[in-house]
């Protein structure tokens, strides 16, 4: 296995709760700056705007699709 693979196992579960506290951390000034807040549409607005900067890093650095799967990692 690649050295790259082995470092994207060892952190695929920091990366992805990197991505959860930066979403929440989003939701929760989105309610201290809107009282009456909508929650769904907050979620959805965020989720667009990181989207969007996901594509944008995408394009940067794949060309435009990032479509490289690791290898299964062991547990």
């Amino acid at each position: 296995m690649r050295a790259e693979f082995k470092e994207d196992c060892k952190y695929a579960d920091e990366i992805h709760e990197d991505v959860r506290d930066l979403f929440y951390k989003w939701l929760k000034r989105y309610g201290l700056d809107i009282p009456e807040m909508d929650e769904d549409l907050a979620s959805k607005l965020i989720l667009t705007e990181m989207r969007k900067a996901l594509d944008e890093l995408e394009l940067k650095h794949c060309g435009g699709v990032c479509d490289t799967e690791p290898p299964s990692c062991p547990k």
